[in-house]
Parts: structure tokens; sequence; C-alpha cells
């Protein structure tokens, strides 16, 4: 790295285009500013012209890397907003992030999700739910969680229905248990790890991130809407 070719990389960075940054671009311009910095120490007369050329350029360098930065983050930061309200994949030259811009991007566009989840969803559409990972389930990954669902829910179908004392008048018991049951869950894939806690099937639930579980639906919504939680489908058991 040395003065043209950072000031060549500022001059690039004036328009709105995300352009790719050498390999290890902060570290080149951190050896140079050091090897500036050695450069004027080694000088005897800090006041001579040579000794004054060099600080310039030093002062110089500073300044640009300080600004690529700044613009680099204003367009990371543009791009993860536009995005997140998008429905589309963000692609959009994501490949001319370096590896640390990149946790820069998707940080923010996770902040930007799970606001929108939390505070815009519920007024525009108290139902809906809003996906806060880059990438929506596969949809052979759906497949799979519906026929897990189903499972389940028959499991626990049986089980609702065995609960009931042996000898006691059915009295509707076991029509109500089996309706609980079919009435209304949701497939969520968890989002991070959460405490266990008793859902309204009177069931304790202990989840991790990325675990695919079925939830009542009331449950559900309350972790979809914190953020917690993306809904993958609904279901209701038709047996």
């Amino acid at each position: 790295m040395d003065r043209n070719e950072l000031k060549s990389i500022l001059r690039e960075e004036n328009s709105s285009a995300l352009r790719g940054l050498p390999n290890g671009f902060y570290a080149l311009v951190d050896k140079y500013i050091h090897e500036l910095e050695g450069e004027i120490r080694q000088i005897s007369n800090q006041r001579s012209p040579e000794s004054k050329i060099l600080e310039d350029e030093l002062q110089s360098a500073i300044n640009d890397v300080e600004t690529i930065f700044i613009r680099r983050i204003r367009k990371i930061t543009s791009r993860a907003t536009s995005n997140a309200f998008s429905s589309s994949s963000p692609k959009q030259d994501l490949d001319k992030l370096l590896p640390e811009e990149k946790k820069v991007y998707e940080a923010t566009l996770f902040a930007i999700q799970i606001a929108r989840g939390e505070l815009l969803e519920p007024i525009l559409d108290p139902t809906a739910s809003f996906n806060v990972e880059k990438v929506e389930p596969t949809e052979t990954r759906v497949q799979e969680a519906n026929n897990a669902a189903t499972d389940t829910l028959k499991e626990r179908e049986k089980v609702a229905v065995a609960e009931i004392p042996a000898g006691i008048e059915d009295n509707g018991k076991s029509e109500i248990a089996k309706r609980n049951i079919n009435e209304e869950y949701f497939v969520v894939r968890i989002l991070k790890d959460l405490p266990t806690f008793n859902a309204v099937d009177k069931r304790n639930y202990t989840t991790h991130a990325e675990d695919v579980v079925v939830l009542p639906a009331m449950n559900a919504n309350v972790l979809v809407k914190r953020g917690a939680a993306h809904l993958i489908t609904k279901i209701t058991n038709s047996n």
C-alpha cells in the first residue's frame, strides 16, 4: 500500500457503487502508516522539509482511510436497510465486501429485521410473521417440518386422550382434548436459545437456536413478534 493507491481507492469510494477492496486492505494501510511513523522517527531534525513531507503524508493517510471506512459503512448500512424491506434475495454487491464488512452488513440487517418484526409488523398485520434470517427455508425443509409436525400432533392427541382417567364418564372430555390438540399449532424455527417455558397446551418446551418445533399458535405468535422465532407454516390436524 502506498499514497497513490490509497488516493485511488478514496476516489473510487466517492461514487455510490460498492467496489471491492484489496484483500487485507486495513492491515495493509496499518502497515503503511507504521512505516511512515518509523521513517519520521529516524529523521534527526523534526523541523526539516523531509520530516514535514512525511508528516503530511501520514496525516493524509489517516484521514483517507477514515473517510474510506465511513463511506463504505454508509453504503453497507444503506444496502442492509434496503434489503430488510425487500422480498428479493439480498445479493446486491455483497461479494464486494471484506469479511469484516460482511459482519457489519449481517448485524445491521438482523437488527433492522428484528426491529421491524417487533415494532412495525404487529401494526401492519398482527397475524404476519417476519423472517429474520437472510435465507428463507427451503421447500424441502418446510415439507420435512410439516411431516414432523403432523406426527407430533398425532402423538399429542393420543396422550391427551389417554390422560382422561378410566371409569369417568366421557362427557365430551375426549372430544375436547382432541379438539384442543387439533385446533391450531404452528411450525416455527427458533432463532435463539430460550429458557424452558410452559405453553398453553400445558407442556414444557426447551428450545435452542435453529430448532424446528411445533408450538401452540398463541406461544408461537409471541415468539415471532419478539424476534425469537420464524413462522414456517400453520398446522391443523385433519384426523
